[in-house]
This record gives C-alpha cells, structure tokens and sequence, in this order.
C-alpha cells in the first residue's frame, strides 16, 4: 500500500513572511470562506506539519488525545493554533513544546441534563481536562467549551478563544488557526499511518 493521501491537496495555506498562517487569504477578508479558521484534516495536517522528530512526537500525542476524548463519547470540533502552526524554526530558532487546542465538545446524550452526573464524568477522566496532565501526557495545551452551556455562553466562550487564538501573544500579530471535526469515522487511522511513515 502506497502512502496514505500523499497527493491529496492541502487547505493549509502558506505561511506569512512573519512565519504565521495568514487570517484570511485572497483579497477580501470579508469572503467567509477565505478566512480562519482553515477547516482541514488530519491527514493534511500530519502532512504539512510533521516536519521534524519534535513536531513528530507532538502529532502523535494530539492523535492520541483526540482517540481518547472520542473513546469516551466526545464529539464536536477542534481549533488549533499556537507555536505548532508557525514557522517558529525559522523566527524563534526553536521547536514547538506542544499544540493549543481547544475543543468545542457536545456531551454525550445520557450527559445533557444530568449536571451531576456530567460533573462525576468530568472527575472520572480528570486526565483529559486537566491542562497540565495533557500537556504532559498528550503535548497538548488543551480548552474546552461545552456546547451545551446555552447560546450566550458559547458566543461568549467562542469570542474569547477566537480572539485569543487569532493573535500572538508576544506581538498581537494577527494570524490564522486551522479547524478539525471530532468525531468517529475521520480521518484519523489514515493520520497515524501516515505519521507513521513521515
């Protein structure tokens, strides 16, 4: 078998001469479908990023993570961003520590009404809502926003996250992130395989 998706297109834009994803590409950053977040996969994302032995090991953590948030019934989307998707070799002359993700998750169905039982699932897989554990285990700095909270407080969340992600902290320079779907039956077997062979 021939490597996974390896002419696939990406729709990863090219970095900026300032080492980041663009916020939009085109000429009008008003065409929604020109702007960040980049919906993209997985295979597209191992494909474009796994360029060293450091970023390597922080993909195979994400996928990881990723397959255990979906083995306890987790599904939604997931934005990515930080150092992990700039050109930080070339500008800071260092190597990502990790991914930024935060995750926009739909609970279960048994968990939707039941606070108290939504809170003992929460306790129960501690692990992977606990930042420093996922940072730890996963390479991944990892957020949540329950999608169930109500729209005000998703638009409020959302907001946040998106102004937050859209700039570097350092400079407030403004810079794109990419978007992923988290559910069973991505692409996400097809991604490990193929980091396998990077």
């Amino acid at each position: 078998m021939g490597t996974p998706a390896a002419n696939l297109p990406t729709s990863i834009p090219d970095f900026t001469s300032s080492g980041v994803l663009p916020p939009y590409v085109g000429s009008d950053p008003t065409v929604l479908s020109g702007v960040s977040p980049y919906r993209t996969t997985l295979v597209e994302l191992v494909g474009r990023f796994a360029t060293s032995n450091e970023r390597k090991t922080i993909l195979s953590g994400f996928l990881a993570y990723r397959a255990a948030l979906l083995a306890i019934g987790l599904t939604g989307l997931q934005w990515i961003d930080g150092s992990f998707l700039e050109d930080v070799e070339t500008t800071e002359s260092r190597s990502p520590n990790d991914i930024d993700v935060v995750s926009f998750i739909e609970r279960p169905a048994a968990l939707r009404v039941d606070q108290t039982a939504w809170e003992a699932f929460l306790a129960a897989n501690a692990n992977l809502f606990d930042i420093n554990r996922t940072k730890t285990d996963f390479q991944t700095d990892s957020y949540f926003v329950d999608i169930t909270m109500g729209p005000a407080a998703v638009i409020q969340q959302t907001a946040y996250w998106s102004g937050l992600f859209s700039h570097k902290r350092t400079t407030g320079l403004w810079k794109g992130m990419l978007e992923l779907p988290l559910s069973i039956g991505q692409d996400d077997a097809q991604a490990i395989q193929f980091l396998a062979t990077r």
